[in-house]
C-alpha cells in the first residue's frame, strides 16, 4: 500500500476506534511481552530480538528433541520482514509456554542471485543437483525480488516430513505489479527447523463448469492462504483465488505436497464467490468448522467475518463479526492469521497489526477466543494470560 494512503487508512481506523469509546488500541506500543499477553506490544524472543513471524501460524506439533527422538512444542512460522516487502525468509520459533519464544532461524531462504546456488554451500546442498533450467526457475520463484508471504506449516505423520505452503507472487513481463503471478509455493524438509527445499509453485483448483468464475483470465490463482489438518490427518489448504474475489478450500494429497484431485465437492469447494475476502484462518472446534477472513484493504484493518459449517465441504453459514469490545469494527486493528488452542484447552486468536511504512515493526495481537453455541467470539483485552 502507498505510504500516504496507509497513513490515511490508519487515521480513519483510529477515529473509528475513538468513536467506539476507546483509544486507538496502541496502549502497549512500547512494552515487551513477558509473563502475559500484551496485544500490540513489542514482542522479543529469548535473545532479546523482536520476533519476526508475520502472516504466520501457531500450532502444537512434534519437533526434534536433539537426542534422535521427538518432543512436542508450539511452533510459530511466519515471514521475517526485516528486509521489507519482498524476498522475505520464512522464520520459525518454538515455545513451551507461549510467552517465551526461541528463534530457530530462517528455515526457507530466498536467493540474492542465481549464482548463489553454486557459490553458497547452503544453497548448493539444497539445489546443487538441479539442472540449469531448474536453478533458473528456483531463482525466478524465490529470489529476493519475489513475494514470499503467509507461510504455513504442517507435519505429515505418515512421511515424517514437514511441508510449508506459501503465497508466491511477483511481477511478470506484462505487469510490474508485485501480485501478478498469484501462485502457491511449496517447500519440504525433514525438520521444522529446516532447511526447507523449495519444490515449486503451482496453480490450484479452478472454478468448475456451470459456476460463475469471478476472474476467468487467471484460473487457479492462490494468494493469502492457510493450512489445516483434520482429526483424521486429512490436510487442507484454504486460500483466496479469482483475484481475491473467492475463497477456496482444497484437500491435499496424503503427503500434503499437492492436491488430492479435481472433483468439485469431493476434492475442493468454492465459497463466497465475489465476496472479496482474504487472510483466511480455518479451524475446528467441538465438531464444527470455522473460517475467519478479512476484507481487502491492503495494510489497513477492516471488519472480520466468520463462516461455520458442520462439514468442511458442506453448507457454510455466515456468522458475522466475531469481535467483542473496543475496536471490534476493525478487528482490533488487526488482520487474521491464526487460531489455535492454548495449554488449558482454550483458544487464542492471533492477528497482525501491520505497519505498511515499516513492515518489520508490525505487531502481533493475541486475544482470547471462545466457541459457544456454535459461534466464535474474540474479545479485546489490554493485558491477559491463560491459566493452566
Amino acid at each position: 500500500m502507498n505510504p500516504w494512503l496507509h497513513r490515511i487508512v490508519s487515521a480513519v481506523i483510529s477515529l473509528l476506534l475513538i468513536l467506539q469509546g476507546g483509544s486507538a488500541l496502541h496502549i502497549n506500543d512500547s512494552r515487551t511481552a513477558e509473563g502475559s499477553f500484551l496485544p500490540g506490544a513489542v514482542w522479543n524472543d529469548t535473545e532479546g530480538e523482536p520476533i519476526q513471524a508475520h502472516g504466520g501460524q501457531v500450532q502444537y506439533m512434534p519437533v526434534p528433541d536433539g537426542k534422535g527422538g521427538q518432543t512436542c512444542m508450539y511452533v510459530w512460522v511466519g515471514e521475517n520482514k526485516t528486509g521489507g516487502h519482498t524476498g522475505n525468509p520464512v522464520a520459525v520459533y518454538t515455545s513451551e509456554d507461549l510467552y517465551h519464544w526461541t528463534c530457530r532461524g530462517d528455515v526457507l531462504r530466498p536467493l540474492d542471485s542465481l549464482d548463489q546456488i553454486d557459490s553458497d554451500p547452503y544453497f548448493s546442498k539444497l539445489y546443487g543437483d538441479c539442472t540449469a533450467e531448474e536453478k533458473q526457475h528456483i531463482y525466478d520463484c524465490i529470489g529476493t525480488h519475489m513475494v514470499i508471504e503467509r507461510p504455513k506449516m504442517l507435519y505429515n505423520a505418515a512421511s515424517g516430513r514437514y511441508v510449508i505452503w506459501f503465497h508466491n507472487d511477483g511481477p511478470t513481463e506484462k505487469n510490474s505489479y508485485y501480485y501478478d503471478i498469484g501462485m502457491a509455493g511449496l517447500a519440504v524438509s525433514d525438520s521444522p527447523f529446516g532447511p526447507f527445499r523449495f519444490e515449486g509453485r503451482f496453480r490450484l483448483s479452478e472454478c468448475p463448469g456451470g459456476q460463475i468464475d469471478c476472474y476467468p483470465s487467471s484460473k487457479g490463482e492462490a494468494r493469502d492462504m492457510n493450512l489445516f489438518a483434520d482429526e483424521d490427518g486429512t490436510g487442507y489448504i484454504v486460500y483466496t483465488s479469482e483475484n481475491n474475489k473467492t475463497i477456496y478450500i482444497s484437500r491435499l494429497n496424503e503427503d500434503y505436497t499437492g492436491l488430492s484431485g479435481s472433483e468439485y465437492g469431493v476434492d475442493y469447494i468454492r465459497i463466497f464467490p465475489g465476496a472479496m475476502r482474504e487472510a483466511p484462518v480455518l479451524c475446528k472446534a467441538e465438531g464444527r468448522y470455522y473460517l475467519m477472513t478479512s476484507s481487502t484493504t491492503g495494510w489497513g484493518s477492516n471488519q472480520a467475518r466468520v463462516w461455520s459449517a458442520e462439514a468442511i465441504f458442506g453448507r457454510w453459514r455466515n456468522d458475522g463479526n466475531p469481535c467483542i469490545g473496543r475496536g471490534r469494527s476493525v478487528t482490533f486493528d488487526t488482520q487474521s492469521t491464526t487460531l489455535f488452542q492454548a495449554p488449558d484447552g482454550g483458544w487464542i486468536y492471533g492477528g497482525d497489526r501491520w505497519k505498511g511504512e515499516d513492515l518489520a515493526d508490525s505487531r502481533y495481537v493475541w486475544l482470547p477466543a471462545a466457541f459457544e453455541d456454535g459461534r466464535l467470539t474474540i474479545r479485546w483485552e489490554d493485558e491477559w494470560k491463560w491459566e493452566e
